[in-house]
């Protein structure tokens, strides 16, 4: 059963419950007032007859009509009247077609005691019947047959059977036609992404024209589709940069070894010279795929953001990077706490601290700065141009000063691409003094957040 069915047929059973009280409500409500109304009929007729009933003989048996204002006779034309004594003898009847059963409550009543009120069957039909005292051992029982009243409820309960059919029908469509509107997002988000899977068009769309959660469901489906549209064009432009990129080192490696291979009686010195320039290629090509893996592996990473001290990460850096290049390393590092994934983290510090290490002159210390969740990094090298400074977080960007260097120009892209996850911002600038800082700053941890 699809949805938009299931939601007509709740609907439908919905109003039909609904239908289904009110109209048991009203017949009950409704019976009982007409019920009322013929009780206190009877009790009036009976207060208007009691006082006649001794003048009653057997005689009037028969005859019908009211109360004779001559004689005091009563008879009556839509009510059964019948006069009892105390010794249950029928001593008066009016309309003899039909004689009321006579009861021991109905010798009491004749005896003095309280009116009573009751339905009762004579010969298949039922009439509503009163007994009321007369005086000197006589009771008047006066009774109406409740056929007309029944019909009437009859009739209410057929009315209200139709209206709740057509209630229930009218529900049932109405319901269709809401759930019919609102699933129809679904119908095509299902479409689109059926489209999507088959055909692998990710610039496929839903229109949006509501503001209810169907609409939000929409436009989430969207804003995946177009986050993957992205994901894909940043994977494409990855092979494409990293191609290119990798096509230099690897053509120069080919050269060289094939120059090596053509000449085998070549000097030594000029022997030399390739294989040095083999290395520094190899070097190059291996500095280059790692850093290709690391900007995969960033992008890719699961690793949970916790509390973590940047400070601490600031030292682990700052040691490494002493062991690795032998550059002293001004480090001033307060108690930062961060919420960020730890590994992660350390290594877009150590990109910055790396890159600066590549371009620091004069053994002068890379200085190292920690504070309320910013760390920064600065070199005494050539700085930037300031043309430059714009791109220097950019994937595969080297400015031309930085071609003869090593270096592949990913490693800031790196460190912007993890700041950024983190809501944070990358800032580089020439120092004063000269020289280039580079850093992040990023939302320190507060106890209280």
């Amino acid at each position: 059963m699809s949805l938009r069915t299931r939601i007509a047929v709740l609907v439908a059973a919905a109003v039909a419950v609904v239908t289904l009280v009110t109209a048991g409500a009203v017949s009950v409500i409704s019976g009982r007032e007409l019920r009322g109304q013929v009780d206190e009929f009877l009790e009036a007729r009976a207060e208007l007859i009691a006082p006649a009933a001794q003048l009653v003989d057997r005689a009037v048996q028969g005859r019908r009509g009211g109360i004779d204002p001559v004689n005091g006779i009563l008879f009556a034309a839509d009510t059964i009247v019948q006069v009892v004594n105390q010794d249950g003898t029928v001593i008066g009847i009016v309309d003899a077609d039909v004689v009321l059963e006579v009861t021991d409550d109905d010798y009491n009543v004749a005896d003095g005691g309280r009116r009573i009120m009751r339905t009762v069957d004579v010969e298949g039909t039922e009439y509503r019947m009163i007994t009321e005292p007369a005086g000197r051992g006589l009771a008047v029982q006066v009774a109406r047959d409740l056929s007309e009243t029944e019909e009437v409820l009859a009739d209410l309960r057929r009315r209200l059977i139709l209206v709740g059919a057509f209630g229930v029908a009218a529900a049932a469509a109405v319901g269709w036609l809401i759930a019919r509107s609102a699933v129809d997002p679904v119908t095509k988000l299902t479409a689109t992404a059926r489209r999507v899977a088959e055909t692998q068009d990710l610039e496929a769309k839903i229109d949006v024209d509501r503001t209810d959660e169907i609409g939000s469901l929409a436009a989430s489906f969207n804003e995946m589709l177009d986050a993957l549209a992205e994901s894909r064009a940043q994977q494409h432009r990855l092979v494409m940069d990293a191609s290119h990129e990798l096509r230099t080192p690897l053509t120069s490696l080919r050269t060289n070894i094939e120059l090596l291979d053509r000449v085998p009686n070549m000097g030594e010195e000029d022997r030399t010279r390739l294989l040095e320039d083999v290395e520094l290629e190899l070097g190059e090509l291996t500095t280059l795929v790692e850093e290709l893996v690391d900007t995969a592996t960033a992008a890719r990473s699961a690793e949970p953001a916790i509390e973590v001290q940047l400070d601490d990460i600031a030292r682990r850096v700052a040691e490494r990077a002493t062991r690795r290049h032998g550059v002293a390393i001004d480090l001033e590092a307060a108690s930062s706490s961060v919420v960020a994934p730890p590994m992660l983290l350390e290594r877009a510090a150590w990109n910055l601290v790396d890159n600066a290490a590549k371009w620091n002159e004069n053994g002068a210390p890379i200085e190292v700065r920690v504070a309320s969740g910013r760390f920064s990094v600065r070199d005494h090298g050539p700085g930037f141009d300031e043309a430059d400074i714009p791109h220097v977080f950019d994937r595969f960007y080297r400015a031309t000063a930085a071609r003869s260097r090593p270096g592949s120009g990913l490693g800031l892209a790196i460190v912007k691409y993890v700041v950024d996850s983190l809501d944070g911002e990358v800032f580089a600038r020439n120092a004063d003094g000269g020289g280039a800082e580079v850093g992040f700053e990023i939302p320190p941890f507060s106890s209280d957040s």
